[in-house]
């Protein structure tokens, strides 16, 4: 890849979208060209939709249209569109020769057979499952240079796959017991468009479970874990917290006879040693929202009862940044030979 290349973003008026412009605007190698709906409507300036952009751009986001995408020649397109219609519109999108970064669902998961239950459609392109790089970048970096469909994570994946799957390949949990992620985000992990249980007097003043054994993240999670899907081996339970972004997710797990904590953070700064955006709390002080909230990072911080062997970790991270946006951007970066911090401060 030379030393600039276009970049084009579809979904722009999500939050994830918001965010991901706002990144790709202060990138030094990548140039944003273009700006798409993910629906019909009119051509309607980024400033208009997003006042946060104000000054930062002149570009107008137009309704989604394929041929006028693919004549702004771009290097790599950027996917936050409702999962059904990424499943669409990849297979065109590759036709262009961009890389294609999908921040839906649909091309996650290896089993097409398991997107009706958890995604409610039939995933017609296996081929593309098989061929798609899932983007959690500090495990993918080997195959995200030069792909060309990479599927970014889902938010609640990232934070417990991050902290957790060092443990597992490194043989410190133990067999026989569930690994439950007791997970809380913020209201903007429900997407832009109101509904009856994320509006204001819904969220405010209140906490609540919700999606229990069924979230879509649950064989997500399990795929990149390496276990099973089913609560013998992964347990998550989702929760909407009355904030704007964020989530935090306390994990539960044992570990193998004789493991301490020391042990738990040698692997993760050893894991992480290259790793620009995750963080290791080896103090006392664990991970909190407010620390990661508006950052691309990961915190990830544990207590462990070292009698009995059971941990509780704790992974944090801003679900429209890490969990989305700015993780997407990393794996553009990694994909396209660039710094992987580029663009992010």
């Amino acid at each position: 890849m030379s030393s600039q290349a276009r970049a084009v973003v579809a979904g722009a008026t999500g939050y994830s979208g918001r965010d991901l412009i706002h990144l790709l605007l202060q990138h030094p190698q990548l140039e944003l060209v273009g700006a798409f709906a993910s629906r019909g409507g009119d051509t309607v300036s980024l400033a208009t939709i997003h006042p946060q952009l104000t000054g930062q751009t002149t570009l107008a986001c137009q309704p989604f249209d394929e041929a006028a995408l693919a004549k702004l020649t771009p290097d790599v397109i950027f996917l936050g569109t409702p999962n059904e219609f990424s499943h669409e519109v990849v297979p065109a999108l590759l036709e262009t020769g961009a890389t294609v970064v999908d921040l839906s669902g649909a091309y996650r998961l290896h089993d097409a057979a398991l997107y009706p239950k958890y995604y409610g459609f039939e995933h017609t392109r296996p081929d593309l499952l098989t061929k798609a790089v899932y983007g959690l970048t500090e495990f993918a970096r080997a195959a995200l240079r030069g792909a060309k469909l990479i599927a970014n994570p889902g938010c609640y994946p990232t934070s417990i796959q991050i902290p957790v799957l060092p443990l597992i390949k490194e043989g410190l949990v133990a067999d026989g017991q569930p690994i439950i992620c007791d997970s809380k985000s913020g209201v903007t992990g429900a997407g832009k468009s109101p509904t009856s249980t994320t509006h204001f007097v819904e969220v405010s003043e209140s906490f609540k479970a919700y999606n229990v054994f069924k979230h879509r993240h649950t064989p997500e999670i399990a795929q990149g874990l390496g276990v099973p899907n089913d609560a013998q081996a992964i347990i998550f339970t989702p929760h909407l917290l009355p904030i704007n972004r964020g989530i935090l997710s306390t994990i539960y797990l044992k570990l193998k006879q004789g493991v301490t904590r020391h042990d738990v953070l040698r692997v993760w700064q050893t894991t992480f040693a290259d790793a620009p955006f995750v963080r290791v709390f080896a103090e006392a002080q664990l991970p909190e929202i407010k620390f990661v909230a508006n950052t691309p990072y990961c915190d990830i911080g544990c207590v462990v009862e070292e009698k009995t062997g059971q941990a509780i970790i704790v992974g944090a991270i801003d679900n429209l940044l890490k969990g989305a946006a700015s993780q997407a951007l990393q794996n553009a970066n990694v994909a396209l030979g660039f710094d992987e911090k580029a663009g992010m401060r």
